[in-house]
């Protein structure tokens, strides 16, 4: 009878303890579904150019912070959703507006909380007006609108001006340009190059976009429409010259429109005189990235890969390190930039 009463008081413990555990149980997976049901799902972003918005579509009522970031000389907008889900992948939108640069949007995070970040890269140090407008049916829209700029900002930019320079590493690839009589070939000298240079320049507080970064092949109408795409204020390509006869030496810069021969012409006299390479002059040509580039854009061909003595020069670190700081020198000089 004793053995039987004290079982019974054991069961009797196990299953309170039991039902103490499913209760809780219950109760936290009801707190998490109350959880999930205020997650508000970001549906869609788009971009309306007439009106000069962005829209973000939400369904449940979304929760959001704005937030100005500035890294060096680059204005940033942060809108952060929080206790939100994006739908779909994330987006990078470039140059959607005549004052920004882009517009990404991504899932920031998903651990402690969900939330997901609207980041517009814009000309101007100031946030935009928000608002939500309620669609009905539990769905929103908040609207950024992009600014327009006024008296008062066109002195805020005059004072901040954003200087970009689009660089065009010739040749790469399946295309590797001129062959020098040991075996240089083009393609990786330009791209050496073009890698220094942005790194120089970036260093000064220019932004630079580039047209490869890698032994990659890019068609000259890429190089075209990726420059123009930038806003660059100034487009760069880097050459070596090459021919069959292997007594030519020298450097030559070239231009096509009107508004690009001066910083040609001075970006020829410059490299010459500081590298002590032969002036080979500034020459206008029918280049298809210089035709088809909307800014001022030149092409300069340091020396020529086919003599035996500027391809060991061009073979050299140091060279193009010093060819990569004589075009980061002009253009800082010629446009008076700090």
């Amino acid at each position: 009878m004793k053995g039987s009463f004290y079982c019974k008081r054991k069961a009797f413990v196990v299953s309170f303890f039991l039902l103490i555990y499913y209760l809780a149980l219950a109760a936290t997976i009801k707190s998490a579904y109350a959880y999930s049901n205020n997650i508000t799902k970001i549906t869609g972003v788009s971009v309306n150019n007439a009106n000069g918005t962005i829209n973000v579509y939400t369904i449940g009522s979304p929760f959001y912070k704005g937030y100005l970031f500035k890294k060096g000389h680059k204005n940033f907008f942060i809108l952060a959703f929080g206790h939100s889900i994006l739908y779909g992948t994330g987006k990078k939108i470039a140059r959607p507006f005549k004052n920004v640069f882009s517009v990404s949007y991504s899932q920031f995070s998903t651990s402690p909380e969900y939330s997901v970040h609207i980041v517009i890269r814009q000309s101007l140090p100031a946030k935009p007006r928000i608002r939500t407008v309620n669609l009905g049916n539990n769905r929103y829209d908040t609207v950024i609108y992009i600014l327009k700029i006024t008296k008062k900002f066109k002195k805020i930019i005059a004072r901040h001006p954003e200087f970009n320079v689009f660089i065009d590493a010739g040749h790469g690839g399946d295309d590797p340009g001129g062959i020098g009589p040991m075996g240089l070939p083009e393609s990786f000298v330009n791209l050496s190059i073009a890698l220094k240079l942005r790194k120089i320049l970036e260093a000064k507080g220019i932004k630079t976009e580039i047209d490869r970064a890698s032994n990659i092949n890019v068609s000259l109408q890429q190089r075209a429409a990726e420059a123009n795409r930038s806003g660059a204020n100034l487009f760069i390509g880097l050459y070596c010259n090459s021919v069959v006869v292997p007594y030519l030496y020298g450097t030559t810069t070239y231009y096509f429109h009107k508004n690009s021969y001066q910083f040609a012409n001075y970006l020829e006299h410059y490299i010459s005189l500081h590298l002590n390479l032969k002036y080979d002059g500034t020459l206008k040509d029918d280049l298809y990235v210089l035709r088809f580039t909307t800014m001022p854009a030149v092409i300069i061909e340091y020396a020529y890969i086919s003599n035996p003595y500027e391809e060991h020069l061009l073979a050299s670190s140091t060279f193009r390190q010093l060819i990569a700081n004589g075009i980061a020198n002009a253009v800082l000089k010629y446009y008076n930039l700090k």
